[in-house]
């Protein structure tokens, strides 16, 4: 990605960070939040797996539908970011004609997982993005550390 890019995205980012009181006062302060953003786009990222893995699930053992999307919500808190819940997506299942599946109903119809691949794939391109200005974020915080350590010797 260019450099541009990213001075734009951390620029995004801080503009929504600030204004929520997240910035770092100190440099535990940087490491915890960019850990709870590591923590929390890896949940989104296997989601995000488990959404593509079951597009073809019919029937769901514990629901008996078809495989409902997941999703994870996100809330800032005094450490970072959080994971408050995985949630199911409420948008309605596809269906096509096909009375041989035995998972059709009376009227021949086979409901199919309300996953998208295209939004799949948007998804995760942006949650590997975010993936990586935490891990980013947590290195640059080392390296402060570790120049702090270097400057004290």
């Amino acid at each position: 990605m260019k450099k541009q890019h990213w001075i734009v995205i951390t620029l995004i980012a801080l503009c929504t960070l600030i204004p929520r009181g997240l910035v770092a006062q100190s440099l535990d302060d940087a490491f915890n939040y960019s850990l709870s953003g590591v923590t929390a786009q890896k949940v989104r990222l296997t989601l995000i797996a488990q959404n593509m893995a079951n597009l073809t699930t019919l029937e769901d053992e514990n629901t008996g539908l078809p495989w409902q999307k997941r999703y994870a919500v996100l809330t800032p808190g005094e450490n970072g970011v959080r994971v408050v819940s995985v949630e199911k997506s409420n948008k309605p299942f596809g269906k096509y004609y096909d009375p041989a599946v035995p998972q059709s109903n009376a009227d021949g119809y086979v409901a199919f997982p309300n996953v998208n691949i295209p939004d799949e794939m948007v998804n995760l391109a942006y949650t590997e993005m975010i993936f990586d200005s935490n891990i980013t974020a947590f290195r640059t915080t080392k390296a402060l550390y570790q120049n702090f350590v270097d400057a004290m010797k």
